[in-house]
């Protein structure tokens, strides 16, 4: 892994760039060599958290947005020689692409910006730990504790080939397998004969099918990049990338090769089976993913030690109208913690800041908010239905979203959303872990301070809570234990 280190020393950078200046250093070098070079190098800067300048100097999100561009627009036909000091000057290019606001857009162009760098950076800087475990404890013990339409251990078996828990663990192997050999995966390693009383917990069956379901040729990548949308000329960086949902590319000899492979364990998150479980199942797949996130927010509240008193949703009667509550009411001795939990997700568009995003994300946050004031007037109106709800004191309102909206707190997106009586703060499902981690006591301090505090209610809250204080959620740590998972190759992954 060491012999393109030299990158990180070199001439002073240029200023800006183009993103079309960036495709042509790309372009410079055969993908057959480039590649393997992308792919050592985005294994040196290792996992996160992050240490020193690895995000400044070995970004994983330029890595693999240079893997997708030599893929879609290189040749072989190159001279150019991939060294230290060419990958030092391709990564500068990709840190040195600037976007000039166009003129209809500068009134947003802050936030817009903004939310097309937190899509491509964000997500690679979390804990793999969360989102795997999350997963599990979402669609696996999630759809044995509450009623599901068809999220049940068939519908894995058609979705994935196998049970959740097998595609895991294969997923973790040939995670492991790509970090030991610079992002490498050759069908001959299943047959090392260390390796074969593993396949007594991970079929070795269910290993190559999956190594085949996360790969795809140069040819059914660029099929796949075409397939979805775009974002409009200039903004081709924040494009979709197919490693996302398939990590390994088939080379020329055969083998395959995972130019990022810290995408590779990201394809059993809830985002990436998200997409894979509406294609095949449609709406229904939708209402489980949304029953089962209220579920899993439930669950995460109820782990906080000691027990929160938590009450589920409330079906009452306004007028001649039935009407639910909000999802969750967390009852605390200084303020009643109300919880509303949407499971949307972001489009690729939306990620990209395409014309009319905010739209959307001011339609789905305000509809949520809309749903906590409700239930506040209930409270306030000594509806019989919240006579267990306390009424008499503070109420902080908390927006749970299925995936990050990493801007919802910021004053960009506030200040599109229905002003509330009360202080409102938007937060993940790994927000809502961090808190599941912390004492009681620590929630209900911390939450009523960020609520109140001008400048922390706009940060995002996993940032704004003091997560010293607490441990893992216990919810998530059941779920990771409950793989199988071979000690050598945890030790490996943790090399």
């Amino acid at each position: 892994m060491g012999r393109h280190k030299q990158w990180l020393t070199g001439p002073t950078r240029r200023e800006s760039i183009t993103f079309n200046e960036f495709r042509q250093v790309v372009r410079r070098y055969r993908p057959s060599e480039l590649l393997p070079a992308l792919a050592e190098l985005s294994l040196a800067g290792g996992e996160p958290p992050y240490e020193g300048n690895t995000l400044s100097s070995v970004p994983p999100w330029a890595t693999a947005l240079a893997a997708r561009e030599s893929v879609l627009w290189g040749n072989e036909h190159r001279d150019a020689e991939v060294t230290g000091d060419s990958l030092r000057v391709l990564i500068n290019a990709h840190n040195d692409i600037y976007e000039r606001p166009p003129t209809q857009e500068r009134d947003g162009w802050a936030h817009a910006l903004m939310t097309r760098l937190a899509y491509e950076q964000f997500p690679y800087q979390e804990s793999i730990f969360e989102e795997v475990s999350r997963s599990h404890a979402l669609m696996v013990e999630g759809a044995s504790e509450i009623a599901v339409e068809v999220l049940d251990d068939a519908a894995w078996n058609r979705l994935l080939g196998a049970p959740l828990g097998e595609v895991v663990g294969a997923t973790f192997f040939l995670q492991v397998a790509a970090n030991s050999n610079n992002g490498w995966f050759d069908s001959d390693f299943l047959d090392l004969d260390d390796l074969q009383s593993l396949y007594d917990i991970w079929p070795r069956a269910v290993i190559e099918d999956r190594a085949l379901q996360l790969s795809s040729t140069f040819e059914e990548f660029k099929a796949a990049y075409e397939a979805v949308p775009h974002p409009p000329t200039g903004y081709e960086r924040y494009a979709y990338n197919p490693l996302i949902k398939r990590p390994f590319l088939r080379m020329p000899d055969g083998r395959l090769l995972a130019p990022q492979p810290r995408l590779i364990l990201r394809t059993v998150s809830p985002g990436a089976l998200y997409y894979r479980g509406m294609d095949e199942f449609g709406q229904p797949f939708s209402r489980d993913l949304g029953n089962l996130t209220e579920h899993y927010v439930g669950k995460q509240l109820g782990a906080i030690q000691p027990s929160p008193e938590l009450h589920p949703e409330i079906v009452y009667r306004e007028a001649k109208d039935e009407k639910k509550s909000i999802d969750w009411f967390m009852v605390l001795p200084s303020v009643v913690i109300m919880f509303e939990v949407k499971s949307a997700r972001y489009g690729l568009l939306d990620r990209a800041a395409v014309e009319g995003y905010q739209d959307r994300v001011k339609a789905l946050l305000n509809k949520a908010i809309d749903q906590l004031e409700r239930s506040s007037n209930a409270l306030d109106s000594q509806n019989p239905h919240f006579a267990h709800i306390p009424s008499d004191r503070p109420r902080v309102g908390v927006v749970v979203t299925g995936e990050p909206y990493y801007l919802a707190n910021s004053p960009w997106t506030r200040d599109l959303l229905t002003a509330t009586p009360f202080p409102t703060l938007t937060a993940s499902l790994r927000d809502i872990e961090f808190l599941a981690g912390l004492p009681l006591d620590e929630v209900e301090l911390q939450l009523v301070q960020i609520a109140n505090d001008p400048e922390r209610s706009t940060w995002s809250l996993g940032n704004a809570l003091d997560k010293a204080r607490g441990s893992r959620s216990p919810v998530l740590q059941r779920a990771w234990d409950a793989y199988p998972w071979p000690e050598a190759l945890v030790t490996a992954e943790s090399a």
